[in-house]
């Protein structure tokens, strides 16, 4: 009976790290997919991370690419249901001392470039949660544009450890 026992908790988890793998794969294909186009403006896999119990923020990063000659600026993001506030904010190094500011004016994306939105760099700030960031899930916002318009989009929420591609730090 004992060894019944043994092999059945084997198979469990042994189906359940083959189903993880699998899983983790078609992840990672479903992950590659999260593009989205409005105009001449690009958005690759947007993502926040989780947050434990209690935490009163989160930041939401991604890619963002602009294929027009001309400047554009994301303006807000807005229908967020799970916090209170949302801004967009930079932080800098200033006298060696790391800075968080809210972008009042938006961030701005030359035309025929690319801006990352990342850890110590640009971000959406989430402020105030309704509700703990759960990993898995994706949470929904729009993205406001002053000359591509709104397009609405889901945040991945991750682990600590994600990064959205290896060449991910290497552009700014």
């Amino acid at each position: 009976m004992k060894f019944l026992t043994i092999f059945i908790t084997f198979l469990f988890f042994s189906n359940s790290s083959l189903s993880s793998s699998h899983h983790s794969h078609k992840n990672k294909k479903h992950e590659e997919e999260l593009k989205y186009k409005i105009g001449q403006i690009e958005i690759e896999k947007p993502y926040t991370y989780f947050t434990p119990n209690g935490a009163k923020v989160s930041a939401g990063y991604m890619k963002i690419e602009n294929d027009s000659k001309s400047t554009d600026v994301l303006k807000s993001v807005s229908n967020v249901s799970f916090a209170e506030r949302v801004e967009i904010h930079e932080m800098t190094m200033e006298n060696q001392v790391m800075k968080m500011r809210p972008l009042k004016n938006g961030l701005t994306i030359k035309g025929d470039s690319e801006v990352y939105l990342k850890p110590s760099g640009y971000h959406i700030m989430f402020i105030g949660l309704k509700e703990p960031v759960v990993k898995g899930k994706k949470y929904k916002a729009t993205l406001n544009f002053k000359n591509a318009g709104s397009i609405d989009i889901e945040f991945k929420a991750v682990g600590r450890g994600y990064h959205p591609d290896k060449n991910h730090h290497k552009h700014h």
